[in-house]
C-alpha cells in the first residue's frame, strides 16, 4: 500500500490520543539541544567522561525520541512522499534502534552507580532524571505505534455493531470476494502484527484497506482486541474456516452453506494429509452439487433408478444429470474421473490404497467441477430441456 503520491493531508489523524502521546515525546526529543544549552552551567565542571555521557544520552533521545519519529509522524500524516518499502523499513528499524539505545542507557546507569566518582555529573538528581527520561520517553513512541502505521481501532471497532438490527443476511452465502480473502490472509501471515497489516504489498490503497477490515469486523470474521503491547487484528473462527477454502470460491455464485463446509473439510483434510477423509469430504460436495441440479430442474427429479435422489450414489446422479441435459460434456468427464476416483477408498486385495496424490487429485478434480457449475449463468443448466431434445448443452468455459 504506497503512500507515494498522495495528494492531500491527513490531518484527522491528529485527533487520536495516541498522537497526542507521540507528539508530546517527539516535542521533548527536539528540545533536548536546548535543554543541553541552558543546563550547561550544571554539567560544565563534571570531567570530561561525565559530559561525555550526558552528550550522549541526550544525542541519543534527540535521534530517538525526536527527530527519527518525526519523519514517521509526516509520512503518517502524509507530508511526505514515500514508498512502501521506505515506508516499512523505518518502522522496523526504529524498534532496533530504540532497543540498542535502552541497553546502553542500562549499561550507563550501571557504571553510575559502581562508580560514580569517575563517572557522575556533579550533581546526582540531574543524572537520575536524565535516566528516567532516556528509559522512559522511547517506549511511549513504541507502544503506539500502531498509530504510525496507520491503524485506528476505534474507526475499525465501530463497524462491529454496524449490522445490528439489520436482521440476518439474506442469503447464507459469505458476502466476500478476493480482495476481502487476501486481507484475511494478510492478517494470518502477519501473526496480528498491525504495521505489517497497515503497510504491505497488495497494491489496493490504505483506504480501501480500512473500508474492508471494518467489513470484515461486522461480518465476524476479524475482531480488534486491546493486548498488552498494543491493538491487535485477531482472526476469529469464522475468519480461520474461511481461509480454509480456495480463493476462487469466492468468485462463485453459491448460496449453499452446507457445500461451502464440504469444500472448507476437503481442503483442510489435504492439507493435514488424511486422503480418506478427503475422498469422503469430495464425493459429498460432487453430490450435493448434482443433487442441486436435479431439484432444479422442471419438474424437479425426486427419484434415480427407482430410489429416492437423496439415496442415489454419484454414479446414480452423474447418469441422471445426463439423461436430462443438466452437465455437458466436460462435467460428466470429470465427474466420472471422481467416481472411478472414489471407488479406490474400498481397495481390493492387491489393488493399491488412495494415498495422498489421489486426494489432491481428487480435490483438484472438485474444485474444477465445482466452478464449471457455479460460474455458469443460471439458465445454462435448463437450456438444453427448453429446447426439447437430448442434446447436451456445452457448459461455460467447456
Amino acid at each position: 500500500m504506497a503512500n507515494a503520491g498522495r495528494k492531500h493531508l491527513d490531518l484527522g489523524s491528529l485527533r487520536d490520543k495516541r498522537a497526542a502521546a507521540i507528539l508530546t515525546v517527539v516535542a521533548l526529543g527536539v528540545a533536548t539541544p536546548l535543554v543541553a544549552r541552558l543546563t550547561f552551567p550544571v554539567w560544565v565542571e563534571a570531567s570530561a567522561l561525565a559530559q561525555v555521557r550526558l552528550l550522549a544520552r541526550l544525542a541519543g533521545l534527540f535521534v530517538l525520541a525526536g527527530a527519527y519519529p518525526a519523519v514517521l509522524v509526516l509520512v503518517r500524516l502524509g507530508l511526505t512522499d514515500v514508498s512502501v518499502y521506505q515506508h516499512r523499513s523505518l518502522l522496523r528499524l526504529y524498534p532496533v534502534f530504540c532497543n540498542l539505545f535502552q541497553v546502553l542507557v542500562a549499561l550507563d546507569g550501571f557504571l553510575l552507580v559502581v562508580w560514580p566518582e569517575r563517572f557522575a555529573l556533579p550533581r546526582l538528581w540531574v543524572d537520575l532524571l536524565l535516566s528516567v527520561v532516556g528509559v522512559g520517553l522511547v517506549p511511549v513512541v513504541l507502544h503506539h505505534q500502531s498509530w504510525l502505521a496507520g491503524f485506528d481501532p476505534t474507526v475499525v471497532l465501530s463497524a462491529r455493531g454496524a449490522l445490528d438490527g439489520a436482521g440476518p443476511p439474506l442469503s447464507t452465502r459469505t458476502p466476500l470476494d478476493t480482495l476481502d480473502y487476501r486481507v484475511l490472509q494478510l492478517v494470518a501471515h502477519s501473526g496480528s502484527d498491525v504495521s505489517a497489516v497497515m503497510i504491505n504489498d497488495m497494491a489496493i490503497g490504505v483506504r480501501a484497506l480500512n473500508l474492508r477490515l471494518r467489513k470484515l469486523v461486522a461480518l465476524g470474521y476479524l475482531d480488534v482486541v486491546d493486548e498488552q503491547h498494543g491493538p491487535q487484528l485477531t482472526l476469529t473462527s469464522l475468519g480461520t474456516d474461511t481461509l480454509a477454502l480456495p480463493v476462487s470460491l469466492f468468485t462463485w455464485q453459491t448460496h449453499d452453506l452446507e457445500l461451502l463446509r464440504e469444500l472448507a473439510s476437503a481442503r483442510l483434510a489435504l492439507e493435514e494429509r488424511q486422503p480418506q477423509k478427503v475422498v469422503v469430504a469430495c464425493a459429498r460436495c460432487c453430490e450435493r452439487l448434482l443433487r442441486g441440479l436435479l431439484a432444479a430442474h422442471e419438474p424437479p427429479v425426486m427419484n434415480v433408478g427407482g430410489k429416492d435422489v437423496g439415496r442415489a450414489t454419484l454414479g446414480e446422479l452423474v447418469g441422471a444429470c445426463r439423461q436430462h441435459g443438466l452437465i455437458g460434456r466436460f462435467e460428466d468427464n470429470i465427474f466420472s474421473a471422481l467416481n472411478e476416483r472414489r471407488k479406490k477408498i474400498h481397495a481390493l486385495q492387491d489393488e493399491r490404497p488412495i494415498d495422498d496424490q489421489d486426494a489432491f487429485i481428487l480435490y483438484t478434480l472438485t474444485e474444477i467441477a465445482a466452478r464449471a457449475l457455479l460460474t455458469q449463468p443460471p439458465r445454462a443448466a435448463a437450456q438444453p430441456l427448453g429446447a426439447g431434445g437430448g442434446v447436451q448443452a456445452e457448459p461455460t468455459g467447456a
